[in-house]
């Protein structure tokens, strides 16, 4: 019994609730935040190798918004 409601419970995390949109869209908010927080640390060390480290993970943001559209769009059955 306890299994079945725990098993509820995950299905309504992923369905209803859309946990993985949202995780990923904190996951790569605090990823961003950090890359440009450790670069910006020491502003007078930047090195082009940092700066396009910094571009690339700035770049996840790209991809989690990509998702995050699509997966809408399934939910509203745009792409049925």
């Amino acid at each position: 019994m306890a299994i079945r409601r725990f098993g509820l419970f995950i299905e309504r995390l992923f369905e209803k609730h859309k946990l993985v949109r949202r995780v990923l869209v904190i996951w790569s908010a605090v990823i961003i935040t950090l890359a440009t927080y450790a670069i910006f640390k020491a502003p007078n060390e930047i090195t082009a190798a940092s700066a396009t480290a910094l571009a690339t993970v700035t770049g996840i943001l790209t991809v989690v918004i990509g998702f995050y559209q699509w997966d809408r769009k399934q939910d509203d059955g745009e792409n049925k």
